[in-house]
């Protein structure tokens, strides 16, 4: 067992409590964010091109600001579509 573990193992409810409190700055899940085709192709590990032909048909959610305009996409979405294929 690590020392870690053991001191762990020797807390109190209260004292977790207070451990899991203070360490939430550290351990919690990253916020929502944009991403550009960019970002979107290297967080789904995907090329631009299959990118461009899943916004091309529709398959994947994105958001544009105007027809033919910059790509923008939401990480959670894309997380969402992934894990629904």
């Amino acid at each position: 067992m690590s020392v870690a573990a053991a001191i762990i193992d020797e807390l109190s409810e209260r004292e977790l409590a207070e451990l899991a409190q203070r360490l939430e700055p550290y351990i919690a899940p990253p916020q929502d964010q944009w991403l550009d085709a960019k970002q979107a192709s290297e967080h789904l590990a995907i090329s631009i091109e299959t990118l461009h032909r899943h916004t091309s048909n529709r398959a994947i959610p994105f958001h544009q600001d105007c027809p033919g305009g910059k790509l923008y996409f939401k990480r959670s979405e894309l997380d969402r579509w992934r894990e629904s294929g």
